[in-house]
């Protein structure tokens, strides 16, 4: 599983957003940041969340809807906008914070961490109607300067993750699912069987998915 970034990580080139948004009025301070790697719940739930990849597909909307699987995404606004008929489609999802170019944010100054930051939750709402509350650093690559951007931007819940369900196969700490586990998957060709595949298994070990949101403190 991945765990914070030191600050000499490395990644490749990007661009970053052209404008640096202001810091917030919302009174959140770093040390209100929380790291999450599962909810902690004594419900039978587990959260699904579905990141970037190359596109949505009908296939997975249609597993979606078959059986009414909530799901909180964290992508690009680009993503979000270039397929926002699909995405605003469907009725159980949320739609969170990822940045702006996807960059490795361990890499950043917290200038730069910011402006991924707070524009991301802009444009998110700009497409949605809603803003961004929670966020999920790419690649998992996140430090104390994230933190601080993440309170400038009004942010305080870092979402991580501790199952991994990519290409028909499910990475499970332990080898079996627990109530609270945050479920990393993409959108990629392969996400619709492997949803199949995981809301049975989700359901035959007594569970069911919720939404991130809903379980919030």
């Amino acid at each position: 599983l991945p765990a914070a970034a030191d600050d000499s990580s490395t990644t490749g080139p990007s661009t970053t957003p052209s404008t640096d948004p202001p810091a917030t009025t919302v009174p959140v301070t770093a040390r209100e940041v929380r790291v999450m790697y599962n909810v902690p719940t004594n419900d039978p739930v587990v959260v699904i969340t579905i990141d970037d990849g190359f596109s949505p597909t009908g296939a997975l909307a249609r597993v979606i809807r078959r059986y009414r699987i909530p799901v909180t995404t964290f992508a690009m606004p680009r993503l979000v906008k270039r397929h926002r008929k699909w995405f605003l489609a469907q009725e159980r999802m949320t739609f969170e914070n990822h940045t702006v170019n996807h960059r490795l944010l361990a890499d950043l100054p917290v200038r730069r961490q910011r402006a991924e930051i707070c524009v991301a939750s802009r444009r998110i709402e700009e497409i949605t109607g809603e803003p961004p509350i929670l966020f999920r650093p790419p690649g998992g690559s996140f430090n104390h300067r994230t933190k601080q951007a993440l309170a400038e931007c009004g942010i305080r819940p870092l979402e991580m993750w501790n199952v991994v369900a990519e290409k028909g196969r499910i990475r499970i700490n332990g080898g079996k699912l627990r109530r609270g586990d945050i479920i990393l998957m993409h959108y990629i060709d392969s996400a619709a069987p492997t949803l199949e595949m995981l809301i049975k298994l989700i359901r035959r070990q007594g569970l069911r998915p919720a939404l991130l949101r809903d379980y919030l403190e």
